[in-house]
């Protein structure tokens, strides 16, 4: 810091007089070269410029990746790689299997099944893996692959059930889940037949003799050509009681049917029927979405005892 050196003035008086000159003021000398001086002026502060705050930057939080949801219960790899998404039909005569394309109206011969040479098939279904199961008129039932045809007998054993003749289809638990189950009809009953260890349960009582077909969405339907007019009805799964009924006028009576089989397929039904008549082969009947039904094909040529759709197939 700086030191200001402030020095003393001396006074001298003549003692007794007064001289004309007054009084003098004597300034003395300053050893060492050194005068009383005013300290310089100090520069003034510069103002500091002020300093502007940079806003703090919000720095962004990681965004948590979703991790993807495993299904509870995944579909098996192959699934609906070994059969077709048309529908599967089934000649009395000659045991011939085909597949019928609904779009197209056209049939398509894949061969001949040769699972019992002594009794005709009347009805059949296919379930997803590719297995059509065929029950004949001896109440047997088999297991056909349908990519080879190979036929395999099954445990069933209708002696055990005492169920009798039945119509079948595969319906999906609901439409959240591939896992399908096999379903029949006599007479009166609807049943749930397990094809694993082939126990029958009975789930409820129907109006009248039934053929079944189901679908992906979990839906299982019923033809019920013995009422009057015969009927296209919906089911419930777990009890046979009819959630919903179309009826058809103009199907023919039942007293004209030999044989007849349907299946659901892209939200509409197919019903192949033949009636009695020399020389008459299946007329295919077609019912809407809107419930309307009309004559799709007639006399194609040969007779279809049954017919069966998995539920790979399409339900719109």
């Amino acid at each position: 810091m700086r030191i200001h050196l402030l020095l003393p003035t001396l006074l001298i008086t003549a003692a007794g007089c007064i001289n004309d000159f007054g009084l003098e003021t004597i300034e003395p000398k300053v050893e060492g070269g050194l005068t009383d001086t005013a300290p310089p002026d100090e520069e003034p502060a510069q103002e500091e410029e002020p300093v502007e705050e940079e806003e703090p930057v919000e720095e962004e939080e990681p965004v948590e990746e979703e991790e993807p949801v495993e299904e509870e219960d995944p579909a098996p790899v192959d699934d609906c790689e070994h059969t077709s998404d048309l529908i599967y039909v089934i000649a009395q005569d000659d045991a011939s299997l085909h597949l019928f394309d609904p779009a197209s109206l056209s049939f398509t011969r894949l061969g001949t099944l040769a699972c019992d040479a002594w009794s005709q098939p009347e009805s059949m279904s296919v379930a997803r893996d590719g297995v059509a199961y065929v029950r004949y008129s001896d109440e047997a039932v088999y297991a056909v692959n349908v990519e080879t045809l190979a036929c395999t007998p099954t445990a069933y054993n209708d002696k055990a059930t005492a169920f009798g003749a039945f119509g079948m289809g595969h319906a999906t638990d609901s439409a959240e889940t591939w896992r399908d189950q096999l379903y029949v009809a006599n007479s009166r009953q609807l049943a749930r037949l397990d094809t694993a260890t082939w126990k029958l349960t009975v789930l409820g009582t129907m109006k009248s003799q039934a053929e079944l077909s189901g679908d992906a969405e979990g839906q299982l339907w019923g033809l019920l050509p013995l009422e009057s007019p015969a009927q296209l009805v919906q089911l419930d799964k777990t009890s046979g009681a009819v959630l919903s009924t179309t009826k058809l006028p103009g199907f023919p009576d039942a007293s004209e049917i030999d044989t007849f089989a349907f299946a659901a397929w892209g939200g509409e039904h197919f019903l192949f029927v033949r009636v009695f008549g020399m020389g008459s082969t299946t007329d295919v009947y077609r019912v809407d979405a809107s419930g309307k039904l009309s004559v799709a094909l007639e006399d194609i040529g040969f007779e279809i005892v049954g017919a069966g759709v998995s539920t790979c197939a399409p339900t719109e």
